[in-house]
């Protein structure tokens, strides 16, 4: 009778140990941002999501009943049905790569936009393992933190190290990398190198001022910013010159109109002109200074009569 209640009393402060412990993980979870999940592999099913609240607003239990009907699904539809639901879709590729590792038993590290079902999408990082059985993942292990705090830092510092911190624009540098890398992933399609020099721009700088000159040179990157889509890549080059790659035209109409209403602009005290040289993208010249080339050869015929563009 005594063994029979001092083994009550054991599983009573078990019990309670148990809550305890679960007590200080949930508070440890709050006050990481993080929240913890497990998936059993072998049959497509969340069978624990805790503190999902803190990241996505979304109690663990909704989102374990949000996905348990993707269970029935076919392998490649339920990783499908289950990226829709929890990420973006331009973070598919990661989502991938993140399963492949998984299912060769190997565990993996990721930044990615995350969601549950209907909600914003917020920057995480996840850290997930799996656990093998005979050398077969049977279940995963995942570990959710909310970075986008820290990313928003770094995309602040990111666009400090890539614009010119005077006009706003691409500095050099980061005009030519975005260039190259577009001239070598969009190899398919039309794109236009397009160099600018503003006409006579020492003579406002010795005439007027290095000020007067400094807001010339801020009207003219408004102008540009006006002109040409999100999409181009615009930058400044040195000085009063200004490079621009002009992406994906549809056609050379297109082309010439952006052309003209770029030599439309309009200063308030000066009258202004820029010379332009412009080289366009074949497959035969997929290099960056080649085009470079081109354009400033095209911009030296241009300079001749100001405010004027050639193509080379």
């Amino acid at each position: 009778m005594n063994i029979s209640i001092d083994q009550d009393k054991d599983k009573d402060e078990l019990l309670q140990e148990l809550l305890h412990y679960k007590e200080r993980f949930s508070i440890a979870l709050k006050a990481s941002k993080i929240c913890v999940f497990e998936v059993d592999l072998v049959n497509q099913l969340y069978t624990f999501f805790e503190n999902s609240e803190d990241i996505f607003g979304v109690s663990g239990a909704q989102i374990l009943e949000d996905v348990k009907a993707y269970s029935f699904l076919s392998p490649q539809e339920y990783q499908k049905a289950v990226t829709n639901y929890f990420s973006h879709p331009e973070d598919a590729s990661v989502i991938d790569n993140a399963f492949t590792c998984i299912l060769r038993g190997e565990s993996t590290s990721y930044n990615a936009r995350m969601k549950a079902g209907d909600t914003e999408y917020i920057w995480c990082k996840l850290d997930v393992t799996p656990i093998l059985k005979n050398g077969i993942p049977i279940h995963m292990i995942g570990v959710i933190t909310d970075i986008s705090k820290m990313k928003a830092k770094a995309d602040e510092l990111e666009q400090k190290v890539c614009l010119d911190s005077f006009t706003g624009l691409y500095n050099k540098n980061t005009t030519v990398k975005r260039i190259s890398r577009i001239l070598h992933h969009f190899s398919h399609q039309n794109h236009a190198l397009v160099l600018i020099d503003i006409d006579h721009f020492k003579k406002i700088n010795d005439t007027y001022g290095h000020v007067e000159g400094d807001r010339v040179l801020l009207s003219v990157s408004h102008h540009l910013k006006k002109v040409f889509r999100k999409t181009d890549v615009i930058g400044r080059f040195g000085g009063d010159e200004f490079l621009i790659l002009i992406r994906d035209i549809p056609d050379r109409d297109f082309l010439h109109v952006k052309l003209h209403q770029l030599l439309q602009y309009e200063d308030s005290c000066h009258h202004i002109t820029m010379s332009v040289g412009i080289s366009l993208y074949s497959e035969q010249s997929t290099n960056f200074n080649e085009l470079f080339n081109m354009a400033d050869k095209a911009l030296y015929i241009s300079k001749k009569s100001n405010n004027t563009f050639t193509i080379y």
